[in-house]
Order: C-alpha cells, then sequence, then structure tokens
C-alpha cells in the first residue's frame, strides 16, 4: 500500500481547521500529500452534519469517493468529522465503501488511525524531520483556526452540542504556535473561529489578551474574529476592544442573531431582542471606524408567523447589517425543535428568503452608494492574467464581498503589478459594484507587505494560485 493522501473538506471553516490537524497527523505518520483524490493513496473526507443539505452533500461526496474508488484499485475511503460522530451506526450499515471511519474526537490520531487498519506507510528516506515545513499552505493568504471545541448553548434547532460535546477552550500556546507555522508558509489573516468564540476561556479579555499576543507575530497582517454569539459577553468584549491597541483586528463584527423576533427567540431557545441586538451593533460601530456588521437570520422555525417576519424587516431597517447569511430551518433529531407542529411548507420558506433578501439588497445598494470612490486598504486573495481579486478589511473571506481589478484599470502612476502578490496589502478605489461584489482601481504605492512564501523565492504568483486552485477545489466546494 501507497503512502499519499487527499483530504476532502465539507462544511463550515472549523472543518477546515480539523482538516489541517488531520493533516499534520498523517504527515507526522509518514504519509504524504497528494495534490488530488484520484492520485491518493488514502482519501479522506471530513464530513459535515449539520442541516439535512449538509447530510446529503456528505452522502453524496461519499459515493464520488467511491466511483473515484474503483477507478483506482487498492485505494481507501476514509470518512471522519460530524457525519461519523452522528451516525457511526448507520455509516457502519450503509456505506460498505467507507474503509474506515471516525468522528470529531480523534483528528490528531488520523495517522496512527489509518497505519493500525491499514498498515505503517513505506519508510521513504526523504521524509524531513520538520512535518509542517511547506505542507500547511494551500495558496491561499489567510487561514480559519479554531480557539474550541463543542458548544454549551442549547438552541432549539442545533444538534452540535450533541456531537461535538461540551465546550472547551484550546490552549492559548497551542492556538499561536498554530499561527506560527501558518505565518511561516505564507498566510496573512487569520480568521480565529469556533462554535461559541465569545465563550473562550470563559471571559472575553481572555480573547482580547490572545489577540494581544496574535499581534507580536510579525507576518501577521489581519485578526478577524467570526462566530461572537449576540449577547453580555460580546458587548464586554467590544467595551474592552476600546481600551486595547489592537491594529490588526480588524473593524467586522459577525454575530448571528437568527432572529428579531421575541417570541421567535424564545421558541429557539436565543438570547436577546431586537433592540438588544441594535445596541450591540450601534456600540460595535462606535468602537471601530469602519466596522462593519455581518449576521444571520433563520426562517421557516416551526409557528413562525406573517407578524414574526415583519419583525425581521423592522430589524433589517434599524440596525442595517452590511452582510447578511439567509438559511431556512432544518428539523434535526436529538433537538428540542424536532417535531414541533406548524412546520413551515419549504416553498412558503423559500419565498419569505427572497423576500427578506431582497430587502437587504435595497440596504446593501445604500451601503454600496457610500463605498463609491472610497479608498481601502485590501488584502489580495488572488492574481489572474488579467487582474486580481482583493478584499477590505471589513470583508471576510470566501463569505463576504471582494473587489475585482483588472490589470487595464490600475492608475497610470500605479504600482507594478508583477510585483503584486496574494497576501500583498494595497490601496484599492472603488469604482462601481455588482450586486454584491465591487470593481476597484489600483492606486500608487505599491503592496505595503509581501508573503513569507515569495521572500522564501518559490514560484510565481501565477503558479502558486493555479496549483492551489486545483489542489482546494474539492475543499473549497464545501465550505459554507
Amino acid at each position: 500500500m501507497g503512502r499519499t493522501f487527499f483530504i476532502t473538506t465539507l462544511g463550515c471553516p472549523k472543518n477546515v481547521s480539523d482538516s489541517r490537524q488531520m493533516r499534520r497527523s498523517l504527515i507526522r505518520e509518514g504519509y504524504e500529500p497528494a495534490g488530488d483524490p484520484y492520485s491518493a493513496d488514502y482519501h479522506v473526507i471530513n464530513s459535515c452534519a449539520f442541516i439535512e443539505s449538509a447530510r446529503e452533500e456528505t452522502i453524496q461526496t461519499v459515493l464520488e469517493g467511491a466511483d473515484i474508488k474503483k477507478g483506482h484499485p487498492g485505494q481507501r475511503l476514509i470518512l471522519a468529522g460530524c457525519f461519523t460522530q452522528r451516525y457511526q451506526e448507520a455509516v457502519n450499515e450503509e456505506l460498505p465503501e467507507v474503509d474506515l471511519s471516525f468522528g470529531t474526537g480523534l483528528y490528531h490520531r488520523t495517522g496512527e488511525l489509518l497505519s493500525q487498519k491499514f498498515g505503517s506507510p513505506p519508510v521513504h528516506d526523504a521524509m524531513e524531520p520538520s512535518v509542517f515545513s511547506g505542507l500547511e499552505y494551500d495558496g491561499q493568504p489567510y487561514a480559519p483556526v479554531k480557539l474550541s471545541e463543542g458548544c454549551d448553548r442549547k438552541c432549539s434547532f442545533c444538534a452540535i452540542p450533541s456531537f461535538r460535546g461540551s465546550f472547551r477552550s484550546r490552549p492559548e500556546e497551542e492556538i499561536l504556535e498554530e499561527i506560527q507555522e501558518l505565518t511561516a508558509e505564507g498566510v496573512r489573516e487569520v480568521c480565529l473561529v469556533s462554535q461559541d468564540t465569545n465563550a473562550y476561556g470563559g471571559d472575553p479579555q481572555k480573547i482580547l489578551d490572545l489577540i494581544a499576543r496574535m499581534h507580536e507575530l510579525p507576518d501577521l497582517e489581519w485578526i478577524r474574529l467570526l462566530y461572537m454569539y449576540p449577547d453580555a459577553r460580546t458587548r464586554r468584549f467590544l467595551e474592552g476592544w476600546k481600551f486595547q491597541d489592537l491594529p490588526k483586528l480588524m473593524p467586522y463584527l459577525e454575530s448571528p442573531v437568527q432572529h428579531a423576533s421575541a417570541r421567535m427567540l424564545k421558541a429557539m431557545n436565543r438570547a436577546g431582542s431586537r433592540q438588544q441586538f441594535a445596541d450591540l451593533f450601534s456600540l460595535a460601530r462606535q468602537q471601530a471606524p469602519g466596522m462593519e456588521i455581518r449576521t444571520s437570520l433563520l426562517l421557516g422555525f416551526p409557528g413562525e408567523s406573517a407578524a414574526d417576519i415583519d419583525e425581521i424587516h423592522a430589524f433589517l431597517d434599524e440596525c442595517r447589517p452590511e452582510k447578511l447569511a439567509l438559511f431556512a430551518y432544518s428539523p434535526e433529531e436529538g433537538t428540542s425543535g424536532f417535531g414541533l407542529p406548524n412546520m413551515a411548507e419549504a416553498e412558503a420558506t423559500a419565498d419569505i428568503i427572497n423576500e427578506v433578501r431582497q430587502h437587504h439588497l435595497e440596504i446593501l445598494k445604500e451601503v454600496h452608494l457610500g463605498r463609491q470612490d472610497q479608498i481601502y486598504e485590501c488584502m489580495v486573495d488572488e492574481i489572474h492574467p488579467d487582474g486580481m481579486v482583493v478584499r477590505r478589511k471589513q470583508d471576510a473571506p470566501e463569505v463576504d464581498e471582494v473587489i475585482h481589478i483588472e490589470f487595464g484599470s490600475v492608475s497610470s502612476d500605479g504600482p507594478d503589478t508583477e510585483d503584486i502578490y496574494p497576501g500583498d496589502l494595497v490601496d484599492v478605489k472603488v469604482t462601481g459594484f455588482y450586486e454584491y461584489d465591487m470593481m476597484g482601481e489600483l492606486l500608487p504605492g505599491g503592496p505595503a507587505a509581501h508573503s513569507a512564501r515569495l521572500k522564501s523565492g518559490s514560484g510565481s504568483p501565477e503558479q502558486d494560485m493555479h496549483v492551489a486552485a486545483e489542489n482546494a477545489v474539492t475543499e473549497k466546494e464545501g465550505r459554507a
């Protein structure tokens, strides 16, 4: 049996971080990464089971993996993560294509589990003692890093605590070590993720202390917090931020309210109210210049009425979040919401989601007008033959707006585009808009920062981004 592996990642950024942990374990054990699942001896699928559509995607990915396996005799198919944690018995009985499966608590032992099941990989004299060098970076200048595992909340629509367990914070030193490894390989933005970020360390000051220590890492340019529950702890975090000098912390708050109706929030077992959310978002905008808000709404929960939807529209008009994610309720076994009467029809929920989306698009049009001709410091995400894709500090990777720049739109006295690479910071003037994304012009001054990858003399940005795109395409398609 050979020694190469490929990891397909489904689900959220937290799963991306978990896949990185599996990758480390495999490399420590003597396995080597392959460029795609077709050339791998071991195809590892890191699954998601959050909602029905995620479960369907996992099953479909396993079946696709089984087809790949048929064309490559001897390949092993491994299923890991949330789906297996939640449905281990069903996996054993109904997915015979899977050669090995394990849950969320064993990511750090992936290499050991493969060796126990299939035998240790053959010895390779060229394997370097350092298992991290050159092996964690996938060409993107950003990466998620997990603060914790599990969740102690009891939201009536969410099954995560049942298969991820109770909330456990990662040690600060362990987190910092991971970030150091990532920045050494070219990552310039770290997104701190968790099922419940503001619970880290049991005190919002612990997050601020961690972020302060992250500022000591010279190659880390941007720090972004995701999944901040909209409650008193996030308020205390924002109040504490005001008194600390944290220039690398982005003016960005992602705080999922899930609904604006007091009646529905109670049914969902969620904290807060429309007024409390408005106060929290107002405080956030006072704390940092240019602050933008991302939130999410869950629609179609049993018992939702037209009056509850009116509350959502009023919330949008009052709070005007710049970014909005919309989800349809999915009944989950093991939750208090499962089996509740008055379940909305899927078609009716889809119509409501479209109605709310159109409302938010009207708000976004006004937001875009305020961005017209504004100059932003941006991070370069991608380089293409005809242009580049960049992001403002106010936009998280993969889920928020980006700015598209054509090389023909570069200012006449602007920087030489041949000297710009993913991870660089550049000044960009917004010149126009699509529905969500923006158009921009690259301004003079040149890149504000260069990636360590290029300082070390590795390949061109086009080559690196092309390779990264090929290697990560399966992984990126599964992210939410």
